[in-house]
């Protein structure tokens, strides 16, 4: 029997979490940590990219360099991926994304091809992108409290404490624009695998379908936030 979803998320993301858990688990072709490791760095980039660079220039050295390393990343990982008909056209696109990142170019042009790159990824390489059941928000709410709260801030927006400590800062789950350009599947990777280079580390002590859940209870803070303030809004 499928768990039952808090009241509080917003519409849209029930929806998502409904198809999702009817969704079947593709069979990998290659070996699932090398592709996924792949796809995380990508959708990171794409997210986050704007952030260090605007105007064609560098407007924040740490995550720029970020964004370099993980770009070269990206290409190594792709390079040593099985032969496929498509690998050398993925080899190709991976050093023109390291390219664009080099030149500095737009954000959006970087998210855009960044993007697109990950999606040929796993079409070249499937693997599963969705739990094998609907996930239990009420459950994740608590291991939220429990493991990430003291970082992310019980709300989801880090405190001023471990803002000032931590650099990079964590993730304000509570922003909605950068929260409508994360998926689900990229919160469950960075859950998994922690993000080298930041204090975010790896949570593979709670089950799948811990993280799995917990992936979509963080990605649904912002939009519990804008369903709140809907309501006010309309009661008003």
């Amino acid at each position: 029997m499928h768990r039952i979803i808090s009241a509080t998320v917003h519409p849209a993301m029930r929806l998502i979490l409904l198809a999702l858990a009817l969704c079947l688990s593709a069979t990998a072709s290659a070996e699932e940590p090398d592709v996924r490791t792949t796809w995380r760095l990508l959708d990171y980039i794409a997210v986050d990219y704007a952030s260090a660079v605007s105007n064609g220039r560098v407007a924040d050295e740490f995550e720029y360099r970020e964004m370099v390393e993980f770009s070269d990343v990206v290409a190594r990982q792709v390079a040593v991926l099985p032969d496929t008909k498509d690998n050398q056209a993925l080899i190709r696109r991976s050093d023109q994304l390291r390219a664009l990142i080099a030149n500095k170019e737009p954000a959006e042009r970087v998210a855009r091809f960044s993007r697109a790159l990950a999606a040929s990824l796993l079409t070249a390489y499937p693997v599963p992108l969705a739990p094998s059941q609907e996930p239990d928000l009420v459950r994740a709410r608590t291991i939220f409290a429990q493991n990430c709260a003291s970082c992310h801030g019980a709300a989801g927006s880090a405190p001023p404490a471990a803002m000032q400590a931590l650099d990079p800062p964590p993730i304000d789950f509570t922003d909605i624009d950068r929260a409508r350009q994360r998926s689900a599947f990229g919160l469950y990777q960075v859950i998994t695998q922690g993000l080298e280079g930041t204090s975010m580390a790896s949570f593979t002590s709670l089950s799948d379908e811990d993280r799995w859940a917990l992936a979509f209870y963080a990605g649904s803070i912002a939009l519990e936030d804008v369903a709140k303030g809907e309501r006010i809004w309309r009661e008003d």
